[in-house]
């Protein structure tokens, strides 16, 4: 991962700031994405420490809001003109139904949402790179099907039921992507880090607080150092070069429902979500459907 440029979002604690660590350690000039600075500081910090190579770079941004994604994507594109690796890792879950600044339930927002408009702003830098990687950080745990009446809990919320859902959109998400980036040499791929004990959910208040207080006291939760090393190994192992389209766990590929093959479900979903970006012929000019998935 020498001299390589890896952009990591979710990267002040836990699986993104244990794949942070490890990718520096290796050589790579690891871009760290962060919302608060505090955290932030601290983790660049951890990072710098362990660095084979350039020190790390820390970029703050609130993945709730398009506006911001907007801008970070802008200040990444004026410092790194190439992007080896983009890990979309940041992640969260929400006791009740909010909505975003930009009026979009927050699950669906920065799980599914942010990931799909910062990738798209961020394409043209790593398809700038030898063999650009993409890789989302999903979940074993998802829905078998997606209710286009309920994306965004309109009809009821349940914060496990709308996690799962966005798991689901992570899949349907790089599956889509790996078609329209067919013969352009960047590969993207989706993987589930297995149980892990992270400060995922620490957010949550009332009795949606006692879940994962509950489940991460089960001994099988891994360290964050564990949960990150199929995330490190589809941003740098040589054996994955060239291989895109897949769901990974436990750096080995594994075969997923039959709802993430729907090509209708997943053209469908993208279309949804370029809506809800309200995006510019610019943001998405580059990932038009390539021949295999017409």
């Amino acid at each position: 991962m020498k001299d390589k440029t890896v952009v990591i979002t979710g990267a002040s604690s836990g699986i993104g700031l244990a794949s942070a660590r490890e990718l520096a350690r290796r050589g790579a000039l690891v871009v760290m994405i962060c919302r608060d600075a505090e955290r932030a500081e601290a983790a660049r910090k951890d990072v710098a420490a362990v660095a084979g190579g350039q020190s790390p770079a820390v970029f703050l941004a609130d993945l709730l809001s398009q506006r911001e994604i907007r801008r970070l994507a802008e200040a990444i594109d004026k410092s790194y003109a190439r992007i080896d690796v983009l890990i979309n890792n940041a992640g969260a879950v929400f006791a009740r139904r909010e909505l975003s600044v930009d009026g979009i339930e927050k699950t669906f927002a920065v799980n599914h949402l942010a990931p799909f408009l910062l990738t798209n702003l961020l394409l043209d830098n790593i398809r700038a790179a030898a063999a650009g990687r993409i890789v989302t950080v999903g979940s074993e745990s998802y829905s078998s099907t997606l209710d286009f009446d309920n994306l965004q809990s309109e009809k009821k919320h349940h914060f496990l039921f709308a996690y799962f859902r966005s798991k689901l959109e992570n899949i349907l998400f790089t599956f889509e992507l790996s078609r329209r980036l067919a013969g352009t040499g960047v590969s993207a791929n989706c993987l589930s880090p297995g149980p892990t004990r992270t400060r995922f959910g620490s957010n949550m208040e009332g009795l949606p607080a006692l879940f994962p207080m509950f489940i991460k006291n089960f001994p099988f939760f891994g360290s964050p150092e564990k949960g990150a090393r199929t995330s490190v190994y589809l941003a740098s192992a040589p054996d994955v070069a060239g291989v895109s389209g897949r769901f990974y766990m436990r750096c080995r590929e594994v075969r997923t429902k039959p709802v993430t093959h729907d090509l209708e479900i997943a053209r469908r979903l993208w279309s949804l979500s370029e809506a809800l970006c309200q995006p510019s012929a610019k943001d998405f000019k580059s990932t038009q459907p390539s021949a295999l998935s017409a």
